[in-house]
């Protein structure tokens, strides 16, 4: 069910929203020219009043009205947060609908079920499926788009009366009414087969709940610290009630499958309550004891009863600190425990980011799927500093700063295309990223792959910041501004030499035979191919930061390295195979079927990782014309292949070592191919449901993926590069902070993107499809066209 959405106020876009402060959008009409009723456009007049022609809002100049209309306003309308929630298999989209502002701590959510408490792990990363008929409590932290469960902490539920079967897994777990659940950015509310009436709302670092119980029935909520996600283990908890507060403090600390590997992630709570308690209770490993104020360990929790009357707000204020700091952060941010004030603040946060693109176009379907895209790629990474500056470093010491310090930075996903994104229309949020990662360096002693609460996971491979880091400052990014001397020092680091034994970081998997070699040879464990190419992508970008810091001698020995990849390329196969220390080659019987020395994926997929030399690969593939070929080819079996449960054989758009396949005709010069194929993923791997994304979001990159296709730009991640596609608006508008960049594309339909694509750059036609940051950095106009 679509989420159901109230009309804002036309000042709601003056509230305060959160910390860090968003940007300045730039004010510009984002309105309707004309009006949409049931997917049908209605004639517009043209902004300058007349019919047919419209004023471009870069140039001034007049020019032939473009089809469509503008999104109107408010955006946020345009958002679906149940898009991703569903799917099955390797299709399950692990994102969830609950309110949170842009990349928030505070991610209040319903944690659900099927009937009696079924809940399959890969399915409940999040801790949400849209397919569930049960909510088992609703926690305050979680991740967006996951692979792996993790968090699930600080769980609340409401309830009418207590008894001891409620301290028991599942003794609260209720039906839901699903015609009842409504989502919109900062905002979700459904109403539990008991009659209770739940809404929740959040600030940066507090989770508000809103409870409206039934007449005449006993109000109860519930703390339950003994119980998370599936496959989550409750490490420790601790509640300490203070009644004549209404206030109760502690910690919750959670064993997920990534939080596991460093012990577990513990964060801070302090609750309040809107109105007096009328008792209050609490347990430890079962029985609830009346008026116990205070209990500690891994099966513990509490409950508070509430005289029957108006609807209850409950505040939850989170840090990585300490209770005293989470309950600073309730202090600043959610003082008199407005639930309405922090609605109307998160959705006009929600709206001033997503005002910094404007799209025209013929079909609301399209507004959802991009604004829902940016919507998701702006949810993760997570706000880790306290009001005050204070944050958990990755040493397990506290420290502080003078800007918003984030963490569970999923980078081997991210740096393709989410960082990208943040580069070019979020770039203070991404400077304050890159800065993080450097603290986290200068902190824990190394630069993370996979960094999660307060912990290193040395999840997946390759060490992504490096491409992270060069994408930005070859973008224009002050390298002092971020400490690039000093984390490109621990990325040298562990590029050159193995970490000693006992280290929190795994390091670069056998970086002493991929230097003594050229490649991780197969004996040495699995992905062994896998990272090689990973390896030879980072030491591409630690060439170019070595540049930038005048390391002369480094940018040459990253640059020789970052050729590696083709160590791994055997010309008689023609894939990037594994290789063993001999120097021979691994057969591969059957490059459809995912083989151990691959991270995720099979040797086709394989095929076209070395984005940072596609010129390189098309060399070694035989040429320009072959490798369109055997591209054209792979993406025609993608197209016959029959989507299932399992993984996928050909292009694989839910995974990400081919994810930049479809742009690739392109960089070979062939804009019609790179305009077809995008578009064919575009309309055949995402949709407008709960089922509508390829895969797990990943943090938001298959979302930021989707928004760059959308406009037909696409970035090659570590370098200055853009490639061209298909738009699917006529106009977009990107506000940058340079100036607009403005897309327009006259034509625009499925039907167009199968014959000839060209595209101008401020009325000049470009030799190639493709451009510079540079470019497009101050603003201009890129015109694609695309017929039939």
């Amino acid at each position: 069910m679509l989420p159901r959405l109230r009309l804002l106020p036309a000042a709601f876009l003056l509230a305060a929203c959160t910390d860090p402060p968003p940007a300045d959008a730039t004010d510009s009409d984002s309105g309707s020219a004309g009006t949409t009723t049931g997917g049908t456009t209605a004639p517009t007049t043209g902004s300058d009043g007349s019919d047919g022609t419209s004023m471009s809002p870069t140039t001034g100049s007049e020019e032939p009205e473009l089809p469509g209309v503008f999104a109107p306003a408010p955006l946020i309308q345009h958002v679906d947060p149940f898009i991703g929630t569903g799917g099955s298999g390797y299709g399950v989209g692990s994102s969830y609908p609950g309110p949170q502002v842009p990349f928030g701590l505070a991610r209040p959510g319903p944690d659900t079920t099927l009937t009696g408490g079924f809940a399959l792990a890969f399915s409940h990363c999040a801790g949400y499926h849209y397919d569930d008929t049960e909510i088992q409590g609703f926690s305050q932290v979680r991740m967006h788009g996951t692979g792996i469960v993790d968090y699930g902490n600080v769980r609340v539920m409401p309830t009418l009366g207590m008894s001891p079967d409620k301290t028991e897994v599942g003794g609260y777990r209720v039906a839901y009414d699903k015609d009842s659940e409504q989502a919109s950015p900062g905002y979700y509310a459904v109403t539990l087969a008991d009659g209770i009436a739940a809404e929740l709302t959040a600030t940066a670092r507090v989770g508000l709940q809103r409870f409206t119980f039934p007449e005449g029935q006993d109000p109860v909520v519930i703390l339950d610290l003994a119980h998370g996600l599936p496959d989550v283990e409750v490490v420790g908890g601790q509640v300490e009630v203070d009644a004549e507060a209404g206030e109760i403090r502690g910690h919750h600390q959670v064993s997920g499958g990534y939080s596991g590997r460093f012990g577990g992630v513990r964060v801070y709570y302090a609750l309040r309550a809107s109105r007096p308690f009328a008792a209050f209770g609490s347990w430890d490993d079962g029985t609830p004891v009346d008026g116990a104020a205070a209990q500690e360990g891994p099966a513990v929790g509490a409950y508070v009863r509430f005289d029957p009357g108006e609807p209850v707000v409950i505040g939850v204020g989170l840090s990585f600190v300490d209770a005293e700091h989470a309950a600073m952060n309730l202090d600043a941010e959610a003082p008199d425990l407005d639930f309405e004030a922090a609605r109307t603040a998160a959705e006009a946060a929600w709206e001033q980011e997503l005002a910094r693109v404007e799209v025209r176009g013929e079909s609301p379907r399209d507004f959802k799927l991009l604004y829902t895209a940016i919507y998701h790629a702006l949810l993760m990474p997570t706000l880790a500093s306290d009001v005050d500056g204070s944050y958990r470093g990755l040493d397990d010491a506290v420290h502080t700063t003078d800007r918003p310090y984030y963490t569970d930075f999923s980078l081997w996903d991210t740096f393709r295309t989410l960082h990208p994104l943040l580069t070019l229309l979020y770039p203070e949020y991404q400077a304050d990223m890159l800065r993080s990662l450097t603290r986290m360096a200068e902190d824990g002693g190394w630069m993370p792959r996979w960094p999660l609460g307060t912990g290193y996971t040395n999840g997946m491979d390759g060490e992504s910041a490096t491409i992270v880091f060069a994408d930005s400052i070859l973008k224009g990014f002050d390298p002092d501004d971020v400490g690039l001397a000093s984390a490109y020092a621990a990325m040298r680091k562990t590029a050159t030499e193995p970490v000693p034994p006992g280290s929190p970081y795994g390091g670069r998997m056998a970086v002493d035979k991929y230097i003594e070699l050229g490649y991780v040879p197969v004996e040495a464990g699995g992905s062994s191919s896998s990272w090689t190419l990973e390896s030879a992508y980072n030491d591409f970008a630690l060439a170019k930061l070595a540049e930038v810091l005048g390391e002369q001698a480094d940018a040459d020995m990253f640059a020789e390295r970052a050729g590696s990849w083709r160590n791994v390329w055997d010309p008689e196969q023609q894939f990037l195979v594994a290789r063993s220390e001999t120097g021979a080659f691994v057969p591969v019987d059957d490059p459809l079927t995912w083989q151990d020395f691959y991270a995720e994926g099979n040797a086709l997929q394989y095929a076209w990782y070395a984005p940072h030399d596609l010129d390189g690969l098309t060399e070694a593939m035989g040429g320009r014309e072959a490798t369109l070929a055997r591209l054209q080819q792979f993406f025609a079996d993608s197209e016959q292949e029959v989507i299932s449960l399992m993984p996928q054989q050909y292009y694989w758009q839910g995974n990400e070592p081919d994810i930049h396949a479809p742009f690739m005709f392109s960089a070979l010069g062939d804009h019609a191919g790179s305009a077809r194929w995008s578009r064919w993923v575009l309309r055949n791997r995402y949709g407008d449901h709960p089922g509508g994304l390829p895969g797990n979001d990943d943090g938001g990159t298959m979302s930021g993926w989707l928004a760059f296709a959308a406009w037909g730009l696409f970035p090659i991640a570590g370098t200055e590069d853009y490639l061209l596609g298909s738009p699917i608006f006529s106009e977009a508008i990107l506000h940058l902070a340079g100036g607009d960049l403005r897309i327009v594309a006259p034509v625009t339909g499925d039907d167009a993107v199968g014959g000839t694509a060209a595209a101008s750059w401020e009325g000049e036609p470009l030799a190639q499809p493709r451009l510079k940051h540079g470019d497009i950095a101050q603003g201009g106009t890129l015109r694609i066209d695309l017929s039939p």
